[in-house]
């Protein structure tokens, strides 16, 4: 029995394996000096899932084990898994082994946003509160975790581990420490990390106490008092920088670390491969042996680590591609849609991607105020009731139009809002309405672009409901169109509202056309994301507003941020297809059906995309229309004329202008 109590260790038949006891076959010192021994033994990464168990009772798979010991003996180790693995909690494993047992260590984590950083921390906090023995160990007052406004840090007598938000860097320019863990790295700015974070762990943190232990080291060797027991308990801090995260796109940043280290690995120290590494001389003192590169798919998690069924119903419900890199950590060399994400990302500005138009270099960030001085394009899809409502605002220039702002909703967020008081509305529609017109107070509005389908007729009519309206307000109606009359041309108020017809095939196919060819002129811009636009936010707004409490802030800047992020990933998820064959054949724009729970078919959702291909259809249409002609005018009345004439009246032929210059004939008109 006990052997099929052991079977999802994966080690087979328990009865065949040699099992090593430590306690057998001890020294003379190992017994004499239990402690010692023991400590030696906790630090032997071969008992490491001992030692969890001991310290935390945590019981850990051999697979989390031998992760452990990667970490701990690699200097620059990358760790990529699939998403529900469970990188942030052996990572916060490793920060409290590393901080218990080699004193003196400093850890720091970082991530682009507070959220991110905060999840290795949080889980330390929670291995803290369940481990009564790691307690009774550090029991002193400046021990445990603690929470401040900017940082998380949690001591362990003279170690600690603190984990920031990166930002622009300037928070935490100057650290050091021991060990760099970059979360999430994929959200992590290249050149922010080379330039501040690699910087951390530059010089040894403790030069002088390490150059001691060197020369202790040496002189006890001579006197041959030197012991492998106490060349192990050596509590000298070497360096290490982590990188660890979800699998991206293999044109960005985390691909191409990914590469290097994996070539870097697979040369096993060959010099000709490493100078090909390197384009030339390699640095001295280089080890390839000290780069590990952990690649966890979901195919090799064990059976049970994970909800199988959330797994299935992810592969059947999201794109190839977000599966591939979210769960078989692979990295996509580029999504397969209408819309690249190599194309989308070209349009993303930022340091690492400078886009001039002219000769002005464009770069600008999310907002959550507009420019008074400048005009903005509301694309709307009207939330039907499953999907979410979305608000796309386009920035409109003279050569450009700038992605700036986005919001979403849903009726559940809505209820959610009415229960903790923050909206006054009773009706859904009602309160996306009031949403429309609070933007409008910040955000000048040229035109507004509306799905007519959906909830598009309710929102119109709330548009224009006298009893929705504010002080200073006025209602707003269907925009006035010389060729085409309607009864509401001469309603009082402001008639910018465009009702489109997405769903007609000819509109829909100009638009996305449209769409795809200004990313691709670089007429459409989206805003830098990166660590310094969410440091921007946190400084904007003075808070953490990415921070996952139950507060329940909405609309803020981070919000927003996040949005666009959604809404390129949503632009990376549309396909275009036919409607049938032949003559009548229509293209069609939309997300790839898939298996839902249950057996049904469906489509993922795309309101974010519907409101950008809105918004940007309208922008197109006003950056292209055409300047009304000019006319010269000729002539004057007939007083001033008489008054100063110079020059001739009339222009034309001689059998015209003979005669009526002459004043007799063609003499103007007086009033």
């Amino acid at each position: 029995m006990t052997n099929y109590d052991n079977a999802w260790l994966g080690l087979g038949d328990l009865s065949s394996l040699e099992v090593k006891n430590p306690m057998i076959h001890r020294s003379k010192q190992d017994i004499e000096i239990p402690d010692l021994h023991l400590m030696k033994l906790m630090r032997d990464t071969d008992y490491i899932g001992s030692t969890v168990k001991m310290l935390f009772d945590i019981e850990l798979h051999p697979i989390q084990m031998v992760i452990l010991q990667e970490f701990w003996h690699r200097p620059f180790p990358m760790f990529i898994a699939s998403r529900g693995f469970g990188k942030s909690f052996l990572m916060s494993l490793y920060c409290i082994l590393k901080c218990t047992f080699v004193p003196g260590t400093k850890i720091v984590v970082v991530g682009a946003a507070f959220r991110q950083s905060k999840i290795i921390f949080e889980y330390m906090e929670n291995i803290w509160k369940n481990s009564p023995v790691l307690r009774s160990i550090f029991s002193g007052n400046n021990d445990g975790p603690r929470r401040d406004v900017d940082r998380c840090t949690m001591r362990l007598g003279d170690s600690w581990t603190i984990a920031i938000p990166m930002g622009d860097g300037s928070k935490i320019r100057g650290l050091r420490a021991h060990i760099i863990i970059a979360d999430e790295f994929a959200s992590i700015s290249p050149d922010i990390y080379e330039t501040v974070v690699a910087g951390f762990a530059a010089v040894s943190a403790s030069p002088i106490e390490n150059v001691k232990q060197e020369a202790r080291k040496k002189a006890m060797q001579d006197a041959g008092l030197w012991s492998d027991q106490l060349d192990e308990l050596s509590s000298k801090k070497s360096n290490q920088a982590i990188i660890s995260g979800t699998a991206d796109y293999g044109f960005k940043h985390f691909a191409q670390y990914w590469q290097r280290y994996k070539t870097i690995v697979e040369s096993k120290g060959d010099p000709k491969k490493l100078q090909e590494i390197f384009k030339g001389e390699v640095p001295e003192n280089f080890n390839w042996k000290d780069y590990s590169v952990i690649r966890i798919p979901y195919e090799l998690i064990p059976k049970g680590f994970m909800d199988d069924k959330q797994v299935s119903r992810a592969k059947a419900t999201i794109h190839t591609g977000i599966y591939n890199m979210e769960y078989a950590a692979c990295f996509v060399n580029d999504s397969e849609g209408f819309f690249r994400r190599s194309l989308i990302e070209s349009c993303v500005t930022g340091n690492s991607n400078p886009i001039k138009i002219g000769e002005k270099e464009i770069i600008f960030e999310a907002k959550v105020k507009g420019d008074p001085d400048l005009q903005y394009i509301y694309g709307i899809d009207p939330a039907s009731e499953k999907d979410n409502f979305c608000i796309v605002i386009l920035e409109l220039h003279s050569d450009h139009s700038r992605v700036v702002h986005v919001w979403t909703t849903n009726r559940s967020n809505f209820q959610d809002r009415q229960k903790t008081g923050l909206v006054n509305e009773h009706d859904f529609y009602g309160f996306c309405a009031r949403k429309i017109r609070d933007l409008m107070k910040i955000f000048p509005c040229a035109r507004i672009g509306l799905d007519a389908q959906g909830g598009g007729v309710a929102i119109e009519e709330a548009l224009h409901d006298p009893s929705k309206l504010q002080e200073g307000e006025v209602p707003i109606w269907p925009a006035i169109n010389p060729n085409k009359a309607k009864e509401t041309d001469g309603k009082a108020g402001l008639h910018i509202l465009e009702l489109v017809q997405f769903a007609k095939a000819d509109w829909t196919a100009q638009a996305n056309h449209g769409l795809r060819k200004d990313l691709e002129d670089k007429l459409l811009l989206f805003p830098r994301f990166d660590d310094l636009s969410i440091g921007l936010s946190m400084l904007e707004e003075g808070k953490d507003i990415l921070e996952s409490d139950n507060t329940n802030v909405y609309d803020s800047l981070g919000d927003c941020i996040m949005d666009i992020e959604e809404l390129k990933n949503e632009l990376t998820t549309i396909v275009m297809t036919q409607t049938s064959t032949g003559p009548n054949a229509r293209d069609r724009w939309d997300t790839p059906e898939v298996k839902m729970h249950g057996g049904k078919r469906g489509r993922l959702r795309k309101d974010r995309y519907s409101s950008l291909v809105i918004a940007n259809m309208l922008a197109r249409q006003i950056h292209r229309q055409e300047a009304p002609i000019s006319y010269d005018v000729i002539g004057d009345n007939l007083r001033s004329s008489k008054a100063s004439k110079d020059g001739e009246m009339y222009k034309g032929p001689d059998w015209f202008t003979s005669g009526a210059n002459d004043g007799d004939i063609y003499t103007g008109i007086y009033r």
